[in-house]
């Protein structure tokens, strides 16, 4: 329980002890009378135990003369009429006559009135503790809009029951909060708060002035002081009587309404802001264009709206973990805030993702000068744990009005733009054209059809062979192939990303190794030569805790051995969380699955932990091997990996062989086989069987 609540549980346990033991009458009644809670002087007074009472009509206590006007006083009350102290009479058990003054309060629960509450006293002008406890009630039941208002009335009030002109409530660091009446500054305050003690002064044999003052304690933090004195020559004498009890309650509701201000607060701030980087989210960027826009409008001015995507982030976060992608995007949020201007707003929309609104911007000329700037302070080097990492970013641009009036249209189009930069080269900007939302739009009719690409059987697997370095087949890598009516052909580069991103590589990727299982099963069944099929894996899917048992059931459902099934896992992947990706792959190879860390030397330091990893292969990435001329430098790179590899016990491929050269190259450096298109391109399964009946 936080340290707020537990104040406000404190008062509301003082209230109820008071409450208890005042010495005036205290009671509740629902709204057609009947007793619900009475206090210990009721029972006092009637002499009727709380067992006797509750449940009993409180009219039939009160004498026959004064009864009508009772219920009339009441049932005002329930009209909307003010609190107005009225004598009645009551008959105790033994059918004496009690002369009593009355006052009553409705009692409201979830804004409905639920009944009343009374105090009773004898007729006298002397101002009891039950009174204060009415007025008290009345501060903690009351919502204020603001807390200056809050304090003032508690300040108010405050110098009612204690019968003084001056209050302050002032701050643990002497700042003065709030004052009353003739006040400047409270001179007791610095004690109270160093003592955390109540004070209250005054004595009868020598009159002076009172003073009354207690700490405002929130938890175990001093949020300030509440304190009331006379700078008068009246009043003077002892303090009141129960001073002590009646500050220290009022203290604690201070603290409440104080705490769940700053609560309140605080919600309001996280529900407009990203937690990580600080700066507005979504939502409140979408509030502060709505202003900025009408702005605008109304000044005759334009303003430009700007997306930026970081350039491939994800590798950062696969590589690298997201501890250290978190650490790059507050540098990246804080240089780009840096950058803003008076009435502009910066906002992080999610991932790797920022919105500008920059609103001084009237021409293009001036939007592209300022989004430069913004790209040059993305590509200064991030500083993480002794690493520089380079980050640039894709930015789409759109400009009011001639983009759009509203603030939909805008986003619609900055982000059209943004894709449009990213889809070229990266590392760009781009103004929003009509030819730019054609490219947003394809993306989202890719994600539409991928949606259904599973139901309508759109999807088709192909072979591509992994070879020895004498030419024979080695193996099968399934590649997926989807074909769709309305866009033809689509290529694994454009739908592959937006499948994982939108997690519909999970009922995919579970497609495709049924599939290459039950390939596997068929030729097996041809009398074909059997080798080994691989299997592509994303991240989410090696992410999924039933992984293992969906590749068991696969192989299960088709009836083939486990080794007949190669998982090719990129080494991003592995890197992500390496302790938990071996414990993974352990799992996989204890059911007999072979492993290949795909990609290899794309990553971070992989070698160091290559040791540790439970795998059967590891491919070079094509990256090596794409050079015009292949050096020395080049041949001892692929030789040294190779070496490495081979004395953990893995054997090692060579991805994307497209010439001669390279082929001799891999050769030369000790590669076992080799995969590109100079042995094939991928095959439809009966083109693949031609090669399993040849080999």
């Amino acid at each position: 329980m936080s340290a707020g609540s537990n104040s406000i549980l404190d008062a509301q346990d003082d209230f109820r002890a008071i409450f208890e033991n005042a010495p005036d009458l205290m009671y509740m009644h629902d709204l057609a009378g009947i007793l619900t809670r009475v206090n210990r002087a009721f029972e006092r007074v009637t002499g009727y135990t709380r067992e006797e009472a509750i449940g009993t009509s409180f009219f039939d206590l009160v004498g026959p003369d004064t009864r009508e006007e009772a219920k009339e006083r009441v049932f005002e009350h329930l009209g909307g009429s003010g609190l107005v102290p009225f004598p009645i009479s009551i008959l105790n058990k033994s059918g004496d006559s009690v002369h009593l003054e009355v006052s009553t309060e409705l009692v409201f629960r979830d804004g409905q009135p639920a009944g009343v509450q009374g105090y009773a006293r004898d007729v006298s002008p002397v101002v009891t503790f039950t009174r204060y406890l009415q007025l008290l009630h009345r501060l903690t039941t009351t919502n204020y809009p603001q807390i200056d208002l809050l304090f003032g009335d508690y300040l108010a009030t405050g110098c009612e029951i204690f019968g003084v002109d001056s209050a302050a409530i002032t701050s643990a660091a002497g700042v003065v909060l709030k004052t009353f009446g003739n006040a400047e500054h409270d001179t007791h305050a610095s004690l109270v708060i160093a003592s955390r003690e109540t004070i209250v002064e005054g004595r009868e044999d020598e009159p002076r002035p009172v003073y009354v003052g207690t700490p405002i304690l929130i938890g175990d933090s001093v949020y300030g002081s509440i304190g009331f004195w006379s700078v008068s020559s009246l009043p003077k004498g002892k303090p009141h009587p129960q001073a002590r009890e009646v500050i220290e309650l009022m203290a604690k509701s201070v603290a409440a309404a104080v705490y769940q201000r700053q609560l309140t607060d605080q919600l309001a701030y996280q529900a407009n802001h990203d937690a990580l980087t600080g700066l507005p989210n979504r939502l409140m960027l979408q509030t502060e264009l709505d202003k900025a826009l009408s702005r605008a409008a109304k000044r005759g001015k334009s303003l430009a709206l700007v997306f930026i995507d970081l350039d491939r982030f994800k590798q950062i976060n696969d590589t690298l973990g997201h501890e250290i992608g978190d650490r790059v995007l507050q540098q990246i949020g804080r240089r780009l805030q840096d950058c803003m201007r008076r009435g502009d707003t910066l906002a992080r929309m999610g991932g790797d993702e920022f919105t500008a609104i920059l609103t001084g911007c009237d021409t293009e000329e001036a939007a592209a000068g300022y989004a430069r700037e913004l790209m040059t302070a993305l590509r200064a080097p991030c500083r993480v744990n002794a690493r520089e990492l380079f980050v640039t970013g894709s930015l789409g641009i759109s400009l009011f009005p001639r983009d759009g009036l509203d603030a939909v249209t805008l986003l619609r189009n900055a982000d059209s733009a943004m894709y449009t930069a990213k889809n070229r080269s990266k590392n760009e900007l781009h103004f929003f054209t009509p030819d730019a939302s054609a490219g947003a739009g394809k993306r989202l009719e890719l994600e539409t059809c991928l949606r259904r690409a599973l139901e309508r059987n759109e999807f088709r697997m192909f072979y591509q062979p992994q070879v020895d370095l004498s030419g024979r087949l080695a193996s099968l890598e399934a590649l997926l192939v989807w074909d769709t009516p309305e866009l033809g052909r689509v290529s694994p580069y454009e739908f592959i990303p937006i499948a994982e991103e939108t997690g519909m590589i999970l009922p995919i990727g579970e497609w495709v190794l049924h599939r290459a299982c039950s390939q596997i099963a068929a030729w097996r069944d041809a009398r074909l030569a059997t080798v080994p099929i691989a299997v592509n894996v994303s991240a989410l899917q090696f992410a999924q805790p039933d992984f293992v048992s969906t590749v068991a059931n696969a192989l299960t459902s088709a009836g083939i051995p486990a080794d007949c099934l190669e998982l090719e896992l990129t080494e991003s992947l592995i890197m992500r969380d390496v302790l938990a990706s071996a414990s993974r792959m352990r799992e996989l190879r204890e059911i007999g699955v072979k492993i290949a860390i795909d990609d290899f030397g794309t990553g971070y330091s992989s070698l160091s932990y290559l040791r540790r990893l439970p795998a059967d292969s590891l491919k070079i990435d094509q990256s090596f091997l794409q050079e015009s001329e292949f050096g020395p430098a080049t041949l001892a790179l692929v030789k040294s990996i190779v070496v490495l590899a081979h004395n953990i016990g893995l054997s090692v491929t060579a991805e994307g062989i497209e010439t001669e050269e390279q082929l001799q190259l891999i050769r030369l450096a000790g590669c076992d086989r080799a995969q590109g298109h100079l042995f094939g391109a991928g095959l439809p399964p009966h083109a693949a069987e031609e090669l399993l009946r040849i080999r």
